[in-house]
């Protein structure tokens, strides 16, 4: 009874200590990891090497701590002595011990392999989603008009300026003529505004770069830092603003909205959030784009002005896909969590980003560059999927 009882009382102290070492690494004490400077500074092999030993270091304690919470006891049994057993009764115990420990090497293999995909492989290989979206009243000059969009870079120590100059690459190669980029410059740290920001300068759309900011932009507690870099490079910063994209006499509106979300993290806060400037003398026959980081305001907008498309990002798709969890969890914080829905007679873009926060883990969420092309609505729409 009392041994009985020592598993117990062993078990769930090794599943509280999983728990906590699970919730620790998932926690935002990871923040101070995402400010190596020396990480964040390595280039070409030095980067990927960096990248690859800093992962599995990191996440080594992970895959402990995942075992610790499916199979406390197992461990509890190398810890308690175990006591003297009759010769007669030999055969049982000891295959009984190979059988866990066969299962649990395997089970061990099988989660290192899991985490290693997502920290080292996944991260690694972004996803081109191309689309069509019928918009109405479009101008038959902007027939076929593509925008590309990146968004959530994060950037910090295990996203820096080499990954970014990456996802510039790939852009320059999808002849846009727009690039827009829907916030989250950076993680949380306004240093890295630079590494954020100068690759982007080498970005190419015939007709423009235009931006948003996103809440981590805010959070990094000196937003004037990271407009200032965002505008030294010549992003097109929209804040609570809107420009035209003109062919002949045909426009194209676009709009790019402040962010929801202030950095003190505590609640939403639309009191940035200024409609009535941004959508200010705009034709209201023209068609009208919209850039909003968090698409939680989208359908307050779409009910105020109805925009044709709102671009947003934020949800990173919900960055790790656990069946049924990560759907509702993301739908249930933010509304929307990745891909086209209808609202309306508006239409709503959710892009699961480049970077990656808490964590840099994602599994069947890969990072994403959208190639929008607008096409004249021909009466058919689209269900609304939220």
């Amino acid at each position: 009874m009392q041994r009985k009882l020592g598993f117990g009382l062993l078990g769930m102290l090794l599943w509280l200590v999983g728990l906590a070492v699970c919730g620790g690494l998932f926690g935002w004490n990871l923040a101070w990891l995402k400010e190596w400077q020396w990480l964040a500074e390595q280039t070409g092999w030095r980067f990927w090497l960096a990248q690859a030993v800093f992962r599995v270091l990191l996440f080594l304690p992970l895959v402990l701590g995942l075992l610790l919470l499916l199979h406390p006891l197992w461990l509890g049994r190398r810890l308690l002595p175990t006591p003297k057993a009759d010769s007669s009764s030999n055969t049982a115990p000891l295959a009984h011990e190979t059988l866990n420990r066969r299962r649990f090497m395997i089970e061990a293999g099988l989660l290192g392999g899991l985490v290693g995909y997502s920290s080292l492989i996944e991260p690694f290989n972004p996803e081109i989603v191309e689309l069509e979206l019928p918009i109405a009243n479009l101008p038959s000059r902007f027939e076929g008009f593509k925008i590309v969009q990146l968004s959530d870079l994060h950037v910090c120590a295990y996203t820096p300026a080499d990954d970014v100059a990456r996802a510039v690459a790939l852009i320059n190669r999808l002849d846009a003529d727009i690039v827009t980029i829907t916030g989250d410059f950076v993680d949380r740290h306004a240093k890295f505004a630079d590494d954020a920001t100068i690759p982007l300068r080498q970005l190419q759309a015939r007709e423009g770069i235009f931006s948003v900011l996103g809440n981590h932009d805010y959070y990094t507690g000196d937003i004037d830092r990271m407009i200032w870099s965002i505008k030294r490079a010549d992003l097109g910063l929209l804040i609570n603003q809107q420009t035209v994209i003109r062919r002949g006499a045909e426009r194209l509106n676009l709009v790019g909205l402040d962010d929801p979300k202030h950095n003190d993290g505590n609640g939403w806060s639309h009191a940035n959030i200024d409609l009535a400037r941004a959508f200010a003398n705009l034709h209201a026959s023209d068609p009208c784009i919209t850039l909003l980081h968090n698409p939680i305001f989208a359908p307050s907008v779409i009910s105020a002005y109805a925009p044709q498309l709102v671009l947003s990002g934020h949800t990173h798709g919900g960055q790790i896909w656990v069946p049924i969890l990560t759907e509702s969890a993301v739908r249930s914080r933010d509304r929307f969590v990745e891909g086209r829905y209808q609202l309306a007679t508006s239409q709503i873009y959710v892009n699961r980003g480049w970077g990656f926060t808490g964590p840099p883990l994602r599994f069947a969420k890969r990072p994403e560059i959208s190639v929008i092309r607008l096409t004249r609505d021909q009466g058919s729409g689209f269900r609304d999927r939220g």
